[in-house]
């Protein structure tokens, strides 16, 4: 990874639930805990559906599945904040790479085309329903849809999705394969008939879109300076410490708050058998 990249840009759709506990930093739960253990019972698990003035200035995204459209809409607001435009004239932006972590964006599609299968048959569903069950749909249509065409990558990594794409991101920038990497972490509740046979669930909806470039944006030195680093322990007891889940979505209101935690300049987030990722502000 390279010793600095610049967070440039965010946009995020949060469940009432999870945003409450991203904005009371020294009540953050444990992975394990639950909305009802935080005392956040009365409060939605599931993000609001996307507002029409927003989701209408993204024409041709109806047809698609929630995932795709949150995902979509939270893009569109990362690139804005960073002031990239999607489009290059006259073709794409190569140097734009594509990272989404997610382990449930296409249920949705799935649960829909198993109805429709079972309702009218298997050789009279909607062929557009297909592509949508693919893993990696919300990278492929976002780089379509944004006219990005740098590296294109779909990570599926259970609990540690958010550190693993964080860090396959900053490995693009370093390699010099993108200038930029739109990061997009989706965690969605699946429909009901995936309950109790999938082995991830998440307790909290989410969806987070980051934007890491090599350089400021706009070489105005806006942004937030990180570094990235693998550790086996926690030095400082008093560092924050957050879960995987709620990583991107505390870096995105930081940014967009232009506040840092109080007396810390480390945010440490679980990485499973690999330790924690340290990120250095």
């Amino acid at each position: 990874m390279p010793q600095f990249i610049y967070l440039s840009g965010c946009g995020y759709y949060m469940a009432p639930s999870f945003a409450a506990i991203v904005e009371r930093p020294d009540s953050r739960p444990s992975a394990g805990d639950s909305a009802e253990d935080s005392g956040d019972e009365a409060l939605s698990s599931r993000i609001e559906d996307e507002p029409e003035e927003a989701a209408g200035g993204l024409k041709g995204l109806k047809r698609h599945s929630r995932a795709v459209r949150l995902a979509c809409l939270a893009i569109r607001e990362a690139l804005q904040m960073a002031s990239i435009s999607g489009h290059a004239p006259g073709g794409k932006r190569n140097d734009i790479g594509v990272v989404v972590g997610t382990n449930d964006a296409n249920l949705e599609a799935i649960d829909r085309l198993q109805q429709e299968a079972e309702t009218y048959g298997v050789n009279n569903t909607n062929p557009g329903l297909f592509p949508e069950t693919v893993l990696n749909v919300i990278a492929g249509q976002a780089s379509i849809y944004f006219g990005l065409g740098g590296p294109n990558v779909t990570i599926s990594g259970s609990d540690f999705s958010s550190v693993k794409s964080l860090q396959y991101a900053a490995d693009m920038l370093e390699s010099g394969s993108a200038s930029h990497v739109a990061v997009c972490i989706v965690r969605l509740q699946p429909p009901a008939v995936f309950e109790g046979s999938i082995r991830y669930r998440a307790a909290r909806e989410s969806v987070v879109a980051l934007v890491l470039s090599r350089q400021p944006s706009g070489g105005s030195g806006s942004g937030l300076k990180l570094r990235l680093e693998s550790v086996t322990d926690l030095p400082d007891a008093a560092a924050t410490r957050v879960t995987d889940e709620q990583l991107p979505a505390v870096l995105a209101v930081k940014l967009r708050s232009g506040e840092l935690p109080s007396g810390t300049s480390v945010i440490y987030a679980d990485a499973g058998p690999e330790g924690l990722l340290a990120v250095e502000f």
